[in-house]
């Protein structure tokens, strides 16, 4: 796998889509995994500004709920939550993603926004690496450009960064 391979990149399709791609040194099993198993998970899927992922419940189905809350030192927290709308193991993970913004009014029971993100993680084996296709539908162009501004792509980066080390380690 050639360094470059390890960026993460990203193509704009639409008004509203983004697709992100990157390579893995690893078969797809494990890095399917790696995006599905909550003891895994919270080995790399690391938060904003030093937050650890605190919980990371999933009914990994279709029609099951999922939430990851990520909390700092401090108390505060934010996520997303959502349903799953497609899982064919180890080939496809797609779901709505809701935002969790203020704790204090979030309602995991409530319904979901109807302007959720849908998004989908195909997991794709090439040669010996597993190519991740990672496509966001965002509910208007203005949701993508705030998404790709706020600095997504780097912390998608940081945490590909800490699967890699998580895939070395157990892989």
């Amino acid at each position: 796998m050639k360094a470059e391979q390890k960026e993460v990149k990203v193509e704009l399709r639409g008004e509203t889509e983004a697709v992100f791609t990157r390579y893995f040194a690893a078969p797809r099993e494990l890095v399917f995994d790696c995006h599905t198993k909550p003891e895994l998970m919270r080995q790399w899927l690391i938060g904003p500004e030093d937050m650890v992922l605190e919980t990371c419940e999933q009914d990994l189905k279709v029609g099951g709920k999922y939430l990851y809350l990520y909390a700092d030192s401090n108390g505060n927290k934010s996520g997303v939550y959502g349903t799953f709308l497609e899982v064919v193991a180890p080939e496809k993970v797609a779901n709505t993603e809701n935002y969790v913004m203020d704790i204090s009014t979030f309602n995991p029971n409530g319904p979901e926004d109807p302007n959720a993100t849908v998004e989908s993680r195909t997991f794709t084996t090439e040669g010996a690496a597993t190519l991740l296709t990672h496509v966001c539908r965002y509910a208007s162009a203005e949701m993508r450009k705030m998404m790709l501004e706020s600095g997504a792509c780097e912390g998608m980066l940081a945490c590909y960064l800490e699967l890699d080390k998580l895939i070395s380690k157990i892989g």
